[in-house]
């Protein structure tokens, strides 16, 4: 009985060897720097939707108020505005009396992008339909819808949804579709790009204006690709509240990422691989604003890579918004950068046109700026009307 008892126990410590040496020799075949490219593509896929969405730049934490030249009011009723943005784009903005609008911009790269608004359709009911079309010397080219719903609330934006949806084609033909959702204080957007990668975020909102991430709450959020589908959270830490400041991710298979992002979206960190004896490092990660990274491993191996995919041609042929060119800071108010004649003008809820704002960030639900005035709102005390001013945002 003891030589059978003995011969089971060798044969369990046999087996649990060939158990250990086959996970050993699976996580040796499967390099973790191998995923660098598709993680540093998600962290460029985040920097391309913030600088869209919310005007997150030249940093995270905003940029000084554009410089605005006086408004020419143009003998066919509509109203130019020209300006200059901090990191140095010119823009010159028009607004017509039927509430389309045209956008002409020089970046300070050379490129010149121009930004057509449809004439705004309201539904007679809560609903306003627009559509947008951005074409850019560079040969990039965007269109896309915007419909916001005030919930039959026009002056209460905390029940707006916003909808966003259309599609991207870059100047080499790589195609992008996407769709962004904000409601309730949240935005959600997805994209799904021709080279096979998809890329998903979700972040809240900060009231009261809705036009940047509320940095004291997490995003999460997933990138995909052929070769492999993470999961990503962003966060704000004590040394810096007002902007995401982390970046932590879960390729799967026990391979996890730690990273500090900075306020330009570069970011450094390292990748943790789990085995029977807990988290043991796998490699040092650093990547630059545009993408370019280095990958330090155990093994001594010194790489130089990209990120995956066209995440970083996207990046570099985005279309630019006015929230972009605003780039207010976290915590300050929208109206403050806003051109002048824009808070001043009365609006009317004549098919209830929304302006640029369903252009600069048209999934906030604030994109109703514009030449257009809501309706006098009366005092309780007087009974009277009293006009309003400024941009609905």
């Amino acid at each position: 009985m003891k030589r059978v008892l003995g011969r089971f126990s060798l044969c369990s410590i046999a087996l649990l060897v060939l158990v250990f040496a086959g996970h050993s020799e699976c996580r040796a075949l499967g390099d973790p720097t191998a995923t660098v490219p598709s993680q540093v593509a998600a962290a460029v896929h985040i920097q391309h939707w913030s600088q869209i969405l919310w005007g997150l730049v030249t940093s995270q934490t905003g940029a000084q108020p554009p410089s605005f030249g006086q408004p020419i009011f143009n003998p066919d009723g509509s109203v130019t505005q020209s300006f200059v943005t901090a990191d140095g784009t010119s823009v010159v903005l028009t607004m017509f009396p039927d509430g389309s609008a045209r956008i002409d911009m020089s970046l300070a790269n050379g490129t010149i992008q121009t930004v057509l608004q449809s004439v705004p359709a309201f539904d007679g009911v809560s609903k306003t339909t627009t559509n947008w079309s951005v074409t850019s010397s560079d040969g990039l080219s965007v269109h896309y819808t915007s419909v916001v719903d005030d919930r039959g609330t026009p002056f209460d934006m905390s029940d707006d949804i916003t909808q966003l949806s259309g599609s991207s084609v870059l100047p080499g033909g790589i195609t992008q579709t996407f769709s962004v959702l904000t409601a309730g204080g949240r935005t959600e957007v997805q994209s799904s790009q021709s080279d096979g990668s998809t890329f998903a975020l979700q972040a809240p909102l900060a009231l009261p204006d809705f036009v940047v991430p509320d940095f004291s709450q997490e995003a999460s959020g997933t990138y995909a690709d052929p070769s492999l589908t993470m999961h990503f959270t962003l966060a704000s830490t004590p040394m810096h509240p007002l902007r995401w400041a982390a970046l932590l991710s879960d390729v799967g298979d026990g391979l996890t990422g730690t990273f500090s992002l900075n306020s330009d979206f570069s970011g450094s960190g390292q990748l943790e691989e789990s085995n029977p004896w807990g988290q043991t490092l796998a490699a040092l990660v650093s990547w630059t604003q545009n993408g370019e990274s280095q990958v330090y491993s155990l093994t001594g191996q010194d790489l130089h890579v990209g990120p995956a995919g066209a995440a970083l041609d996207f990046l570099e042929h985005r279309w630019e918004t006015l929230t972009a060119l605003m780039a207010p800071a976290p915590g300050m108010s929208m109206m403050y950068h806003r051109p002048r004649w824009f808070r001043n003008v009365p609006r009317r809820r004549v098919n209830r046109p929304r302006l640029p704002g369903a252009f600069h960030s048209a999934l906030q639900p604030l994109p109703r700026a514009g030449a257009y005035v809501s309706p006098p709102q009366r005092s309780p005390a007087a009974g009277s009307p009293t006009p309003r001013s400024g941009i609905r945002r």
